[in-house]
């Protein structure tokens, strides 16, 4: 076998048993005592948050298209759901309270 893959094999499989552990470790043990989760906004953007990002999108988006201020609008919309959807599923995975 020629050197380099013989190198490459024995740095994968180090790298490999490594990394075993520190899985094994994120998967089956409790977090630490004293431990919440956090609050949903310290998780995730709030939904102004997200319509403010919409609205600017949908602006730029708007803008090009010839009517910049009903694709702010159409925009803030989207992002305001978005963001409320993506609060919602981080609540319910378990992310955050």
């Amino acid at each position: 076998m020629p050197r380099r893959p013989r190198i490459f094999l024995l740095c994968a499989t180090t790298l490999t048993f490594i990394n075993i552990p520190v899985v094994a470790y994120a998967q089956y043990y409790q977090p630490p005592p004293g431990y919440s989760r956090p609050p949903c906004y310290a998780v995730t953007p709030g939904p102004l948050q997200g319509a403010g990002r919409g609205a600017a999108g949908g602006a730029l988006i708007g803008a090009i298209s010839g009517n910049a201020g009903r694709g702010a609008a159409i925009g803030a919309g989207v992002g305001a759901i978005g963001g409320a959807v993506r609060r919602g599923g981080a609540r319910n995975a378990g992310a955050c309270y």
